[in-house]
């Protein structure tokens, strides 16, 4: 996120990065903890196991990042980095 913006709005961008880790991860807690609880309680199961689909999500998450992540290094992604590239360049740069 900071490498591809100007460096004037570095800042901008490595605050949001990080406020955006921190509240995925805040809610990324809750979610879990409501779903193995709630498997817990409505199926009479011990807690750990309940915890089995939580595991499930977070591989299924996993792999939706990394597909992510190929995606946007294919050619065309790069392509659009060079079309939008100039709405990004920093006026004040030689």
């Amino acid at each position: 996120a900071v490498s591809g913006m100007p460096r004037a709005q570095a800042g901008v961008a490595a605050a949001v990065a990080s406020t955006s880790r921190q509240v995925g991860a805040s809610l990324g807690v809750a979610v879990a903890g409501t779903i193995a609880a709630g498997a817990s309680r409505a199926h009479g199961i011990p807690f750990a196991e309940a915890t089995h689909p939580v595991w499930w999500i977070m591989a299924g998450s996993g792999a939706a990042v990394a597909g992510l992540g190929w995606l946007s290094s294919t050619a065309w992604a790069r392509a659009s980095v060079q079309r939008v590239a100039y709405l990004l360049a920093d006026p004040a740069a030689p």
